[in-house]
């Protein structure tokens, strides 16, 4: 029963560490996926409001995670799953993805999310791409003073279907049948920025939108 057999389940893996570069893990079972700017679990939000990229990025992948740190400064991860947020595989065919994180230092990072998957159930033929992409920039980092810390980041999503003769990614009439295909795709962009203030940092305050 795909509807309530990990009901109460979000991440359950296992793994192998070696210590080859800066460390290679290889991950099997359910692992959550790149989530976005706010916790998959609601109690930890007062107020649930996640931007409109977040809530179309899927939260978990069930398969095989590799995790490549060829430098302290970059990590690739590949995936092997069964599909965009799908504990059980449509069409025989795996998902695949890559994630790239780079931090060439401590105050800014480049995260790079990519998947392609034959996941649409009765569409064997129909594909889906997603790319998810964000910067983020700590600008300020000071142990007195009103304004103690502050940083921003910018995320672009791009995700598109297409096959099958039904759907195009950005709409176009087959050739063979006449017949118009209308436009599957998921164009999204964010900023936000957040501001600490005080030495202890009690108070903060976020703005944002997209």
């Amino acid at each position: 029963d795909l509807q309530t057999i990990y009901r109460y389940i979000s991440e359950a893996y296992a793994g192998y560490h070696w210590d080859v570069w800066h460390g290679i893990n290889l991950d099997a079972g359910i692992f959550m996926s790149y989530i976005g700017l706010f916790s998959y679990n609601n109690f930890e939000n007062w107020g649930y409001q996640p931007s409109y990229t977040s809530d179309n990025t899927p939260w978990f992948f069930n398969g095989l995670r590799l995790q490549t740190f060829p430098t302290d400064k970059l990590k690739l991860e590949l995936w092997l799953v069964n599909g965009w947020q799908s504990y059980g595989m449509f069409n025989q065919a795996p998902g695949v993805g890559v994630s790239i994180y780079y931090r060439p230092k401590e105050t800014v990072d480049y995260v790079f999310n990519n998947y392609f998957g034959k996941d649409d159930q009765g569409a064997p033929h129909r594909y889906r791409f997603h790319s998810d992409d964000s910067y983020q920039l700590r600008y300020v980092n000071r142990k007195h003073g009103f304004l103690t810390k502050a940083a921003f980041s910018i995320t672009a999503d791009l995700g598109f279907e297409g096959g099958d003769g039904i759907v195009s990614p950005f709409g176009k009439t087959n050739k063979k049948t006449g017949v118009y295909m209308p436009a599957q795709n998921f164009i999204s962009g964010m900023i936000y920025n957040r501001l600490w203030f005080g030495e202890k940092q009690k108070f903060a305050w976020t703005v944002g939108g997209g």
